[in-house]
């Protein structure tokens, strides 16, 4: 059934896990919208419908919060502490231009300064929404890193395989 589904979408496991980081971060800017929404709504949180720009909203964190993992997607994945300090260089630029997008989606002009303001508000306001976020982060690195690995297994040998110790010297090194 695997080889079925993954001849249809053509997605190999590494492309399976960059979709699911793209999901996970648009998910987490999807909820933060929300609960921004909640909170503004003037203290009646989630207990009448959300309005179709209230939905416009949440639609927006979660386009800007994809939209900032892809500005930064070639700072995630890579291997031993050099990949994990661009890891967070990446998160600083993902957690600023996410915010920047989502507001200027929500409300052009004003929302582009709001957006980013009304994040860090609610970071400083709830550490937990923070710890998440870094954990958020922390799991799109590691997913990246599956997908940089099988990207990298298709370019060069893996230690198991012979032909990767070998050295490849072409045809005018033979004589």
């Amino acid at each position: 059934m695997k080889r079925h589904l993954q001849k249809l979408t053509g997605a190999t496991d590494g492309d399976k896990c960059r979709w699911l980081a793209y999901a996970l971060i648009a998910a987490f800017g999807a909820g933060i919208s929300l609960v921004a929404v909640a909170r503004i709504g003037h203290g009646a949180g989630l207990s009448h419908a959300m309005s179709a720009y209230e939905q416009w909203i949440v639609v927006a964190g979660a386009i800007g919060a994809a939209t900032g993992l892809f500005v930064a997607r070639d700072r995630f994945g890579l291997p031993g502490m050099q990949g994990a300090l661009r890891a967070a260089r990446g998160g600083v630029i993902a957690t600023i231009t996410g915010p920047v997008v989502a507001g200027t989606l929500a409300l052009p002009l004003y929302g582009t300064m709001f957006g980013p303001f009304t994040f860090v508000v609610m970071l400083a306001g709830a550490p937990i929404l923070a710890v998440l976020w870094v954990l958020n982060l922390s799991a799109i690195h590691v997913l990246f890193r599956a997908w940089r690995k099988e990207r990298d297994s298709i370019f060069t040998g893996t230690d198991d395989s012979p032909q990767s110790r070998r050295p490849r010297m072409g045809r005018l090194a033979r004589g």
